[in-house]
């Protein structure tokens, strides 16, 4: 646990095991499409250290999602691993699978950190 009371997990799964796993979209409180963008408002538990300043326990953010970002956010369906997530972004837009696992799996790590999903780590 670090000095703001927020568990520190270390991520020490291979890349196999990270390609095989599901990603998940979290309950969102609102999805929303307009135009070419897709918005999804989520809701959020504030730091510790905020709710003692006198915020309130819970916040909303949204966040826009590209039509790329989009397809890769709906693909999270807990079902889909990663790598089959990769194989379809490659085919729908030409690109290598190599190319498209980079941008695939860093999209991934953003909608991890900004709370939309999780992930299903098969163990071994």
């Amino acid at each position: 646990m670090n000095l703001f009371g927020n568990i520190v997990k270390s991520s020490s799964i291979d890349r196999s095991a990270a390609l095989n796993a599901c990603p998940i979209r979290t309950n969102a409180v609102k999805v929303e499409e307009k135009k070419e963008k897709v918005y999804v408002t989520v809701l959020f538990q504030r730091p510790k250290w905020q709710r003692w300043l006198g915020a309130e326990e819970e916040c909303r953010r949204s966040f826009g999602l590209d039509k790329y970002g989009a397809e890769v956010y709906h693909a999270c369906d807990g079902d889909t691993p990663v790598r089959k997530i990769v194989d379809k972004f490659a085919r729908n837009h030409k690109l290598s699978i190599a190319e498209a696992e980079m941008s695939v799996s860093t999209f991934i790590q953003t909608l991890l950190i900004k709370g939309l999903i999780v992930m299903e780590v098969q163990k071994k």
